[in-house]
């Protein structure tokens, strides 16, 4: 009504103002469900790339395997440790820790004294400490 309203300058005087009316109805809906149809078109794409954008989060965050990283990195951590480590504090740890040998039976091995193996245990363990001081949290849990 109100585009018909807007163009009487332009009705004639015998014009079939029913007729004019049901087609500017007949247009204006035509251009609402065009425009409804290009948004929806705009939306399905833009649905479709935020999907595929999430299927990327989601498989990315399912291959990653925090656990892997860090055990990874503490490992070059130590191994990086134990090679600053003086040559006998590292051969008592590895002993100690890796192979599972009983303090007295290392002390006998390279003929020191049981607290000589207990002191380079100490002082290996003080510098792991320190050097992996980031990762105790992650260590514990």
């Amino acid at each position: 009504m109100i585009t018909l309203w807007e163009n009487r300058d332009k009705w004639e005087e015998d014009s079939n103002l029913h007729g004019l009316l049901l087609t500017i109805i007949k247009n204006k809906a035509l251009n609402y469900l065009a425009h409804l149809q290009v948004r929806l078109r705009a939306e399905e794409e833009i649905n479709s790339h935020s999907q595929r954008e999430l299927d990327l989060r989601i498989s990315t965050l399912e291959a990653c395997e925090p656990d892997t990283i860090f055990d990874s990195e503490i490992q070059h951590i130590v191994q990086k440790a134990l090679k600053r480590m003086p040559n006998q504090s590292r051969q008592i740890f590895i002993l100690s820790r890796y192979q599972n040998t009983p303090n007295k039976k290392i002390a006998e091995q390279l003929g020191i004294s049981v607290k000589s193996v207990e002191f380079h245990i100490t002082k290996a363990l003080k510098i792991l400490r320190t050097e992996l001081k980031d990762y105790l949290v992650s260590i514990l849990f």
